[in-house]
């Protein structure tokens, strides 16, 4: 069983230590250590109803759970209480408008644990129906989760920490700031089917030493992340974008993390779509993947870009997670002003499966879309570098200092 110690008790210890540095006698008079008590254990409809969990100093863990128990009453959490879940045991969270709010310091965290310290030894936390704006988990660690499946049935949710998506409305909501979430049996975090109406924010979060990725993700919520959290230390050190709600439709940067993205499917910008891929982010992509910054009709495509914007010294890399090939970035009607600078772009081949497009160039362009692409590599590129459909496609193409290397052709014009 993980042992924390609770910080009156830790003082205790330090002024023991010190006694024994300096040869002092206790004080016959002085109070006597209180006796350790053991965890209070939970029944499984124990959060049917509101509660509040308190820290007692007496407790090195304050509360024991057996079983994946519903928490439908609102629930607050106190600073320094100690949660530890038996094998498979969690928390399913499903609390309609009800708040959900764990508060924890600096000094003293709330911890979830289990009740052995072993990756992957309990479920975790489903936030299947949690819709209050004010829902937050802050100075906290979730540790040794991942057991099993959060939600065993499509769509599966896996993770030590999950919040499902949900379409309508109320949105779902979470706050989490200044959590750890370590040693999980699979993910850390999953949001691979949240979409653009939930109210997620996530700062200052470390996810480390989990057996899978730190973060699966929906393409449409990726930009919840920046660079006030760390993602090193996992199985897979990737923020994995996945396949599901891969639509951009609002204004977004993708910032420049401690570790690369790894992209599984389409991301398709769309009308109202703005993205912007950080100066130093890495991006990988799988051989089905690709960006797509085209509306697909001539009446809804002009409000719509793509900004990949490095620098001399931080340039963006686009390239295959199999290091042989992926899709390339495919532009159609926009007439934003798309930009491209200080980047990288290898490995692309041209293919474009929503559109039936294959073995065509690294960079489509398809009715005269207007790109400036300036100070950028393109390497190892089966194809073309740039591919235009119609004599007049590269109208609104400005480039200046690109560099070819090992590429089929440099401009191609079907």
């Amino acid at each position: 069983m993980t042992n924390y110690f609770k910080l009156p008790q830790f003082l205790f210890l330090i002024s023991c230590f010190s006694v024994i540095l300096f040869s002092c006698d206790r004080d016959e008079d002085s109070e006597p250590v209180e006796e350790e008590l053991p965890p209070i254990a939970l029944d499984c409809n124990y959060f049917s109803e509101n509660r509040i969990l308190e820290n007692d100093p007496r407790r090195p863990i304050d509360y024991v759970i057996s079983c994946y128990t519903n928490v439908q009453g609102s629930l607050r959490i106190e600073a320094g209480v100690v949660i530890a879940f038996e094998n498979h045991a969690g928390m399913r969270v499903d609390l309609d408008n009800q708040l959900f709010e764990v508060i924890g310091t600096e000094t003293e965290p709330v911890i979830f644990t289990g009740t052995r310290a072993q990756n992957g030894f309990w479920r975790g936390i489903y936030f299947t129906e949690a819709h209050n704006a004010n829902n937050i988990i802050e100075h906290a660690v979730i540790e040794y989760a991942g057991s099993q499946p959060l939600k065993e049935t499509s769509p599966i949710y896996e993770g030590a920490l999950a919040l499902r998506g949900v379409s309508g409305t109320p949105p779902q909501a979470l706050t989490l700031t200044n959590v750890e979430i370590r040693q999980s049996g699979n993910h850390g975090l999953d949001f691979s089917g949240l979409e653009t109406n939930a109210s997620v924010s996530v700062s200052q979060v470390t996810i480390t030493e989990n057996n899978g990725f730190p973060v699966k993700v929906s393409a449409n919520m990726a930009h919840i992340f920046d660079a006030s959290s760390s993602f090193e230390g996992n199985g897979s050190d990737f923020i994995n974008i996945v396949e599901d709600h891969y639509e951009i439709n609002s204004t977004v940067t993708w910032a420049d993390l401690n570790v690369p993205y790894l992209v599984d499917s389409r991301i398709h910008i769309k009308d109202g779509g703005n993205l912007t891929l950080e100066a130093g982010s890495e991006f990988y992509f799988e051989p089905e993947a690709y960006i797509q910054p085209y509306d697909g009709s001539t009446d809804g495509g002009a409000d719509l870009s793509l900004k990949i914007l490095g620098t001399s010294t931080e340039q963006v890399l686009l390239a295959a997670a199999n290091g042989t090939n992926w899709g390339g970035i495919q532009f159609g009607f926009t007439q934003e002003d798309n930009q491209i600078s200080h980047a990288i772009i290898e490995n692309a081949r041209g293919d474009f499966f929503a559109g039936n497009q294959t073995n065509t160039g690294a960079i489509y362009l398809h009715a005269r879309p207007r790109l400036s692409i300036d100070n950028t590599i393109f390497r190892n590129l089966p194809n073309c570098a740039f591919y235009g459909t119609g004599s007049d496609s590269f109208d609104h193409l400005t480039t200046s200092n690109l560099a070819f290397d090992t590429v089929g052709q440099e401009y191609c014009e079907n």
